[in-house]
This record gives C-alpha cells, structure tokens and sequence, in this order.
C-alpha cells in the first residue's frame, strides 16, 4: 500500500464516476488536476476562518473511508536458523514516539526548508519504498538528485530505519492529448457538478449550520439532489435541522433536497481516533526496522479495541513463535508507557501477530 503526502489519491473519489464513465487514464488524470485545483483554491480561502471544518470541502468528491488496515505484501527471508534464534531476544524496543513526527512528514519537512523543488513523497509499503518526485528540468534533477538521496538516508539513519529503500525521481509533465467531443462534455459536466456542490456547501457555512447543530461532517451531492450530515448521538433537533438545510439547498438551488441524517456514536467515534493515533505511531518503527520482520499492521475497535500485526515468517519457520511473542513483548511495554496510557484510557485491548500464512504466533 502507497501512502501519500500530497493529495494525490482521487482515485478513491473517483469510484463512482469510473462506474459510469468508461475513460482514458490521461483524460481522467486531467479531471482530478482540474478538480483538486478547485478544491485547494477553495480551501486557501476557507482555511483562516475554519481550520478544523475543512472535511466538509473534501467531502464533495472524496470518499469518506476508515482507514483501518495499512496494507503490504513484502516477502523477505522467513527462515529464521538457530543462530538466528538468538537475534529474536534482541529486538528491539518500541520507544514512546506517539508525538514524534512520522519519517514521511521528516523527509519532506526538511525538502522544503532547504528549498528543493519536489510534487509530493510516497512510501510504499509494498515495496518498503520511499519516493520523492523532483520537479525541474533534466540538469535540475541531475543536481539535486544526489543531495536529496543523502537527506533521505540521513533522517532514516537518525530513526534507525534499515528496512526501507529509497528513489528520486523526476516529475514527468502531463502530456495532453485530443479529447472526443463526448469526453470534453463529460468532462464539463462534471466540472459543472463540482462547483455546483461547492457553491452550496458554502451556503451552508455562511448560514452558521455547523456551529449551530454541531455538525461533524457534511457531504453535498447534487447529482442526486442528497445532503449527507453526521452529528453527534446526542443531538436531538433532527427536524429542525432537515427543514433548515432543505430551505437553504432550495433557495440556492431552486431545487428540492433530500436530507439524510446519520448520528455518530461519539464514545465509539472518540475510541476508533484514539486507536488510530497508537496504530499510526507504531506503524513506520515496526515496517521500517528489518528485526521485526513486520509487513503489515492494523487495529479494530470492534468488539474490543486489537492490533494486529504480521509479519514475513511461516508459522512453520523455526523461531517464528518466539519472534511472534517478543513483538507482542514490546508493543506491551511501549503501550504500557504513561505517556501512552493517556490515550489508552481504561480500554482493553488485544495484541494479536501473524506469520504470512495467517497463523497466530504469539
């Protein structure tokens, strides 16, 4: 799995539209430029007044999705030798990095304080990759390729991460090519659509809606004529809320809407959050360290807060059970760190570790 440090992943938005547009990679390529460049514009001007309620901006062509798994598929060495038996009692041990800086955001921070010209970093689990893509002519690239390679392996030096490779690149310009005229009017359809959710979900911010009911989220799709909303279990104004949000699309729109209300279970919301934050800061120590042997990892809150963990040994392999265990070892003296019991709370939870064949090993 990719993850991405610009907003580069439409792709995920753009399900639907796939669904019934049969189009070019290009020709869609160049419908998510168009379209993420409206959205940042309208999320420079919307960022000083409302830092926190952006989500609703994203919302008009993002599909909402709990990131629950971080998937990878690397395969390495999983024979584990007597010899290196003894190497599974050295792992080593998770410090408390749950307000550390991912290597990621490191990367990419220290890229721009220096000055470089790149469009955005990826890291690859699949591949245990980190690639940043430099922007420039060729002789650009050639001079700042070397320089960029030695800062990467520097800050993955500094957080003693051996298990990732890294790659430059250079940024390859978008080619255009002759649309069709169905494809320009599917592409101007589309467009339209967009700045016609925009234009309303705006409305609904000028109007105070979401300080006023305590909105978490709110989705426009005016294809369909709906209005999405998510707030908290224990608001009680549903009525009023559908008839003030039906007036407000109607007067903008000159069109009848249909509202549908979804409450959220804020303990539970509270408790999925939490448990993201502790699966995101062990995520990038565990993948990037080859002595844990890990691949792949994720929590559930269901029906009790878990994390799962796997990793690239069969369960057959000798010493798969005791690495199995000394995970398990270690992600318990890190979760059991003061620091770490803030976010925890009182919850129970489960450690579960996997070898590649789906065993339990711990």
């Amino acid at each position: 799995m990719k993850k991405q440090y610009e907003d580069t992943d439409l792709d995920i938005s753009l399900k639907k539209l796939n669904a019934d547009l049969m189009w070019k990679t290009k020709q869609k390529q160049e419908l998510k430029k168009r379209i993420i460049s409206d959205i940042e514009k309208l999320e420079s001007q919307e960022r000083n007044k409302h830092p926190i309620k952006l989500s609703w901006i994203r919302k008009l062509t993002y599909s909402g999705i709990a990131l629950v798994i971080l998937f990878s598929l690397f395969i390495g060495a999983a024979f584990i030798s007597p010899a290196m038996a003894e190497v599974v009692s050295k792992i080593p041990f998770l410090k408390s990095i749950i307000n550390e800086k991912s290597v990621g955001v490191m990367i990419k921070e220290e890229l721009k304080e220096k000055g470089y010209n790149f469009s955005g970093l990826t890291i690859d689990y699949t591949k245990k990759e980190i690639t940043i893509t430099v922007e420039g002519n060729e002789q650009y690239y050639k001079s700042v390729k070397d320089e960029i390679e030695n800062i990467m392996n520097d800050i993955l030096h500094s957080k003693k991460y051996d298990a990732y490779k890294i790659k430059v690149e250079r940024y390859e310009e978008y080619v255009d090519v002759p649309y069709s005229e169905e494809d320009k009017k599917q592409i101007e359809e589309q467009e339209k659509q967009i700045k016609k959710d925009m234009v309303l979900s705006r409305a609904f911010d000028k109007a105070n809606v979401f300080e006023k009911y305590n909105f978490l989220q709110l989705g426009v799709d005016s294809s369909n004529k709906t209005v999405e909303i998510d707030i908290p279990d224990t608001e009680t104004n549903t009525d009023e809320i559908k008839k003030e949000v039906s007036k407000i699309a109607q007067t903008i729109t000159n069109e009848q809407y249909t509202v549908k209300i979804k409450k959220i279970d804020m303990d539970k919301r509270d408790r999925d959050k939490r448990w993201m934050t502790i699966s995101d800061s062990i995520t990038d120590e565990l993948i990037g360290k080859k002595a844990y042997k890990v691949t792949l990892t994720g929590y559930s809150i269901n029906p009790q807060p878990r994390i799962d963990i796997w990793t690239s040994l069969t369960s057959s392999d000798s010493g798969s059970r005791e690495h199995g265990e000394q995970i398990e070892k270690v992600l318990k003296e890190y979760l059991n760190s003061k620091e770490m019991q803030k976010m925890i709370k009182n919850d129970s939870y489960k450690i579960n570790v996997y070898s590649k064949d789906k065993k339990k090993i711990n």
